[in-house]
């Protein structure tokens, strides 16, 4: 019973994001018939997360069938369940109509004996769906993975649907979709009124099928991300706080959300860079508001290299600072970092703690790419006489820099990466010196440090 009732409340109250046009619900949008078209392709046996796309979407299904109200009408069709390489595998598994608890019952047991096989014939899918509405008016939400896979149109298909002559809607929930495949799908939202929703994973996809079976009128808001003034090469992450929605987040540029009526939060964010300040958006029912944010931030590229010019394998830590502000952190062998135009500090720091600074400027709306020299090397210091190398108990080698502590291992022989430069390499026994030898490191090289402990 509590399960339903969270389910039921979801599908009443619960309003997530779209990319395409919308339109105000209708007072009687609880009672429009719903046409749910699963996919069952082959690629839904490709992971989200610990498990498989297919076995996340069908115990999503199966709760959500498990909570539908007696009194609104659903009909489902599959496709790629079936046969694979074949792109005419699509069936009808249900009728549009009302829905018992026996009838809902076979259904789950139904999805969850289905088993991802064949391709993705969404055109057709959409085309084949238009008879069951009998000419009324209704919604299709199809849940997909993937683009068209069969050579169908899918605009050709949207058109037919909004030239029916019924008023059929198509929702588009896309489940763990790349940029392109989400392009592809845009036309078919925009042409028939619908909306798009994202899912990353299992909580994603209940809120998105919560979403797309939502009742109540909506509002719709657009976010558009500017930087400096420009359209980004990046797609900006949008996140909305407000109503039931705590971190909704959306990425796309523009986004959409449909929102119930309220007041919202909104912030935008570029790759890595700084979130923008809140914006404040007050939403009333029926209303499309749009409002653009501008990140101001500039693009930053850094490269680490050698003297000579040689890329330094990635361990190194890159940050970039405002003082002794840390905006980001990245061992990346090309540290990618945004931020608003101003004079930064890129830190190069190695796992011993060892830090060089490097002073970089970040221009507005524009793209640097820096390449900054960091000569590192290794010191492989071994210990003799009391100790045994690869043995217990193992010496305490610290190195020291002009007199500065620089790095310190328990270990025999004891490796130190270290910048380049004159150090002190000495071994303490009881915390008092005890050995101790001169040492150079050199930009990629390793040098051998043998010291004796009486």
């Amino acid at each position: 019973m509590r399960l339903m009732l969270r389910y039921l409340t979801l599908l009443l109250s619960f309003a997530a994001a779209v990319p395409a046009a919308a339109q105000p619900a209708s007072p009687t949008a609880a009672e429009t018939p719903v046409l749910l078209i699963l996919d069952a392709s082959g690629s839904m046996n490709r992971p989200a997360g610990t498990a498989p796309k297919i076995a996340v979407a069908k115990g999503v299904v199966r709760d959500l069938l498990g909570a539908w109200p007696a009194g609104r009408p659903v009909g489902m069709t599959l496709y790629g369940h079936r046969r694979p390489r074949d792109c005419s595998d699509i069936e009808q598994v249900r009728p549009i109509g009302a829905i018992d608890r026996a009838e809902a019952a076979r259904l789950q047991a139904l999805v969850g004996g289905l088993t991802a096989r064949g391709e993705t014939p969404i055109a057709r899918a959409l085309t084949d769906a238009i008879p069951a509405f009998g000419g009324r008016r209704g919604r299709i939400i199809l849940v997909t993975d993937g683009k068209e896979e069969c050579g169908g149109d899918v605009c050709a298909a949207a058109d037919a649907l909004a030239q029916a002559g019924v008023d059929l809607t198509v929702d588009i929930v896309g489940f763990d979709l790349r940029p392109e495949e989400r392009a592809s799908l845009q036309c078919v939202t925009e042409r028939t009124g619908g909306r798009y929703f994202d899912a990353r994973d299992r909580d994603g996809l209940q809120a998105a099928l919560g979403a797309a079976t939502a009742g109540p009128d909506l509002a719709t808001l657009e976010v558009n991300v500017t930087e400096s003034g420009r359209r980004p090469t990046e797609a900006a992450r949008v996140t909305i706080d407000g109503g039931t929605h705590a971190g909704l987040a959306l990425t796309g540029n523009p986004v959409r959300y449909q929102l119930a009526p309220g007041r919202y939060r909104v912030t935008a964010q570029l790759a890595n860079g700084p979130v923008s300040a809140p914006v404040e958006v007050a939403l009333a029912r029926g209303e499309l508001v749009r409002r653009t944010i501008d990140i101001g931030s500039g693009t930053i590229v850094v490269a680490l290299v050698a003297a000579d010019g040689r890329p330094i394998p990635r361990g190194p830590q890159v940050q970039l600072r405002e003082g002794e502000r840390l905006i980001g952190a990245l061992n990346e062998d090309r540290a990618r970092f945004q931020a608003p135009p101003g004079r930064y500090t890129i830190r190069v720091q190695l796992t011993t703690g060892a830090f060089e600074d490097h002073a970089v400027e970040i221009r507005g709306g524009e793209t640097v790419e820096q390449k900054l020299v960091a000569e590192i090397g290794t010191v492989e210091v071994t210990v003799a006489g009391r100790f045994a190398v690869g043995r217990q108990p193992f010496p305490y080698v610290e190195l020291q820099k002009d007199g500065r502590f620089a790095a310190a291992l328990a270990d025999n022989p004891a490796r130190f990466v270290l910048f380049a430069g004159r150090y002190v390499a000495g071994v303490r026994v009881d915390g008092g010196l005890v050995a101790a030898t001169p040492v150079e490191v050199r930009g990629g090289q390793v040098s051998v440090v043998p010291i004796a402990v009486p």
